[in-house]
């Protein structure tokens, strides 16, 4: 016997067999790929709520912690196998399709043996494939929590049947779902769940748009309108008639009709008008519903500036940088990570567990804010020098460092580099 405690009210139904929202009930609809490519070439909400934060995670990139030379080497290799553009384009099939991959390629004679680092040089990665979920079937999901694939597809396999091992492969998910709620290796589309309100947001912008036509209508009520129309001829005539009375009103603002307005047979003119007043407040909070549903701000979502007294966005900026900051470490850096062990060996011939990155910020400094973080920083590296506290050696090293990725003198970095050795 199963017990179950709920709140009710006897007064109100709430609770009891009157509750309206007793017989709810959440039903899982898949949305089928068609419908989600309609969607995102059709819709520009659902559009912008697919491609905005790929873009915001991606569009400052990431600094590499390392000398000079390596971050040169490291950079250049990342522009030769083009990894910006294909995290991008990973990133969006991944949030449309539920998930997407990206092929590492190395040249090997089979892609069903694992890719060993140890045998990656110099230049050994060949390229980099972003593939969609439909692009490359996923294996079954390693179970075996004592396997380094715990949680991930055994292994996949190309639309020709050439298996692909795991190593080979960066997954990268939209809305992760649950294995057991039927995850199958990948997860859902953003959209999935954002559909409804996306719907909710266009119905209601088109509904909107087609009131305008309507916002002012001409009435005429016409005495014995009904046996005019009754023959051929009487049609004819009060078409014409009213035909007229509108190129009148069109070419001198004014319109005639028979009667003195007290006689009950004369034509009586009303002029209907729609009310709008409430009708933006309306359309706004349906798209504030769907931004809430993308987990996207509006004024980002819709490109807007905020609205109210004394509003600044100052605070829904940073909150969302903040989110974007957070979700590039908690899903990109170990999403990457097998990657970038590969592209250290591809860029410097070697392992090097010493060099490091951090993503940039999205907010960046203006020309004042730079000038004004350089003093600070000027003043602390010559109290530091004139103190003794570190040794000069090291001091130049680090201020050298900032100065050439500070972009404070445009030309330094490459001064710096042409001098000769000390």
């Amino acid at each position: 016997m199963w017990l179950a405690d709920r709140l009710q009210n006897l007064v109100s139904g709430l609770g009891g067999p009157r509750d309206k929202s007793a017989g709810l009930l959440h039903v899982h609809v898949p949305r089928a790929r068609a419908e989600l490519e309609a969607a995102y070439r059709d819709n520009w909400l659902a559009r912008k709520i697919v491609d905005v934060v790929p873009f915001d995670m991606l569009r400052e990139w990431r600094a590499w912690q390392a000398a000079p030379a390596d971050v040169g080497a490291i950079e250049a290799a990342e522009a030769g196998l083009r990894l910006p553009a294909v995290l991008m384009q990973a990133l969006r099939l991944a949030r449309l399709y539920g998930g997407a991959v990206i092929l590492i390629g190395d040249g090997a004679a089979d892609p069903a043996l694992p890719l060993d680092p140890e045998r990656v040089g110099r230049g050994s990665l060949r390229f980099l494939h972003a593939l969609s979920r439909y692009a490359i079937q996923a294996g079954t999901v390693e179970r075996d929590p004592l396997s380094p694939w715990f949680g991930e597809p055994a292994g996949y396999t190309l639309p020709g049947g050439q298996a692909v091992h795991p190593s080979r492969v960066v997954r990268l998910l939209g809305a992760p779902v649950p294995e057991e709620a039927g995850g199958e290796g990948w997860g859902d589309s953003v959209l999935q769940a954002a559909f409804e309100a996306v719907d909710q947001a266009s119905s209601a912008a088109a509904h909107i748009a087609a009131m305008l036509p309507e916002a002012k209508q001409d009435v005429i009520s016409v005495p014995g309108l009904s046996q005019a129309l009754s023959t051929e001829d009487g049609t004819r005539r009060l078409t014409e008639r009213f035909a007229y009375a509108a190129r009148m009103k069109g070419m001198f603002g004014m319109l005639l009709l028979e009667g003195d307005g007290a006689s009950p047979t004369g034509e009586r003119y009303q002029q209907k008008q729609l009310d709008f007043a409430g009708l933006p407040e309306t359309a706004r909070l349906f798209l504030q519903v769907a931004a809430g549903a993308a987990d996207i701000p509006v004024t980002r979502l819709l490109g807007q500036s905020p609205a109210g007294l004394n509003a600044t966005g100052e605070a829904d900026a940073r909150n969302y940088h903040d989110h974007v900051a957070a979700r590039q470490k908690a899903e990109l850096t170990p999403a990457l990570a097998r990657l970038d062990a590969l592209l250290l060996r591809h860029a410097l011939g070697r392992a090097a567990p010493e060099v490091w990155y951090e993503w940039r910020p999205l907010s960046q400094p203006g020309e004042r804010e730079k000038a004004e973080t350089g003093r600070i920083k000027a003043e602390t590296a010559a109290i530091l020098a004139r103190e003794g506290l570190v040794p000069a050696s090291a001091l130049g090293a680090g201020v050298e460092g900032w100065l050439r990725g500070a972009d404070l003198f445009p030309g330094l970095d490459a001064a710096l580099s042409r001098r000769p050795p000390t």
